[in-house]
């Protein structure tokens, strides 16, 4: 039986790395503010079990020009690593997981990629679960160098589970508090993630940060609450705190408001307001009643009603292309062929039908969209080339 325990999702400060060095200082940084922030979710009466920071909370906001191997060596770190086993001595202590990411993260299968890690540390000071970050904008590769799962598809999910796409993509750690899985920041715009962790059996989905404006336009809550509401899982999403610029000043570029959601789409706590320093929510979960609401032969028990041969249509035919990056890893002008290859994937829903350009706006075969009017104005030299189109890969 899993007894009602807390959870404390931490709001740092982000602090920059110049080196992956740095990572080191931030983890202990974190980890003073940790003891405090458990001290006081002891308070709500059970046992602290479940601390979680939010995405980039040890890295900061990496400098540094995609595809320029030399910077990104410099970045990357390890799992496990001295951040990990710092992290780890901290659990041990405090006799609880604790669930953090990296972003810039070597891979002994891949040794010339990077990738977005989200990690769980276990009481005994132990990393029990890695997940790698399966889907991102087009900017995450683009700017800070890293890469997804689904750019190597294949040679990924053979290398790491023998062929098992559910445990490759959407693994779930499987604890005496209940089962974890993570969905890491932007992947969180998506409703197959979150979904595709509940089918492996996660009561527990970790959502941490997400950046302006979808904060405060209310993406990021409205998105947190549909994953909890629709997977019947507790949601616990950390955002990051200010960002300390080196002059001493801050900036804030995701908002905060970290949130606790139960399994019914309700939030139960929530960081309001900005605060310049470190920050965190927390709230006691009941893993066995959500379990009993799960099996229950009712009407908010969705899982027995998924009608799945009728779901699957409608991915037959891709989208984003797969293994792009299986013979070489990619280099600088990453963002722009990012760029491109979205909007040949525009083209393509356009041409199925899925989407329909506005009155006014014509699509070309290299992927661009563009509105007639500036095609006749760059036809007929009377203005500039527009900004709006998107180039081909180059």
């Amino acid at each position: 039986m899993v007894e009602p325990f807390s959870v404390v999702a931490l709001s740092p400060r982000t602090i920059n790395v110049r080196s992956s060095k740095d990572c080191l200082d931030n983890v202990k940084r974190i980890n003073a503010f940790m003891d405090t922030a458990v001290m006081v979710g002891a308070w709500e009466g059970a046992p602290v079990k479940l601390v979680v920071l939010p995405e980039m909370a040890i890295q900061g906001m990496i400098d540094n020009t995609p595809g320029n191997r030399e910077a990104e060596a410099n970045f990357a770190v390890t799992i496990p690593g001295p951040e990990t086993d710092e992290l780890g001595k901290k659990a041990k202590q405090l006799n609880a997981y604790i669930a953090a990411e990296l972003y810039m993260v070597r891979d002994d299968d891949f040794p010339d990629r990077y990738f977005n890690v989200a990690f769980i540390i276990s009481p005994e000071g132990e990393v029990v679960y890695k997940r790698y970050k399966a889907t991102s904008d087009a900017y995450e590769g683009g700017m800070l160098g890293n890469m997804n799962p689904h750019d190597i598809f294949d040679e990924f999910v053979e290398k790491k589970t023998g062929g098992d796409v559910m445990n490759a993509i959407f693994p779930v750690a499987r604890t005496e508090i209940g089962n974890i899985g993570i969905a890491i920041c932007h992947e969180g715009v998506y409703p197959e993630i979150a979904r595709g962790l509940a089918l492996n059996g996660a009561e527990i989905i970790i959502r941490p940060t997400l950046i302006e404006p979808a904060v405060m336009t209310g993406m990021w809550e409205i998105q947190n609450r549909a994953h909890a509401l629709f997977n019947s899982a507790y949601v616990v999403a950390p955002n990051l705190g200010p960002e300390v610029r080196p002059d001493g000043s801050m900036q804030d570029l995701f908002g905060g408001r970290s949130m606790i959601v139960n399994p019914r789409g309700q939030i139960v706590a929530q960081q309001t307001g900005w605060t310049p320093g470190d920050s965190f929510v927390c709230t006691t979960i009941d893993i066995e009643a959500l379990r009993r609401q799960r099996i229950a032969n009712g009407l908010y028990n969705q899982f027995k009603d998924l009608r799945t041969e009728q779901y699957r249509a409608m991915y037959d035919k891709p989208i984003y292309p797969k293994n792009q990056y299986a013979d070489e890893p990619p280099t600088e002008n990453w963002l722009a062929r990012e760029d491109a290859t979205r909007a040949r994937n525009i083209r393509t829903l356009v041409e199925r039908g899925v989407l329909t350009p506005p009155t006014g706006y014509q699509t070309h075969e290299d992927g661009t969209v563009e509105t007639i009017t500036e095609e006749a104005n760059r036809v007929s030299h009377t203005s500039p080339d527009t900004h709006h189109k998107v180039p081909a890969e180059p």
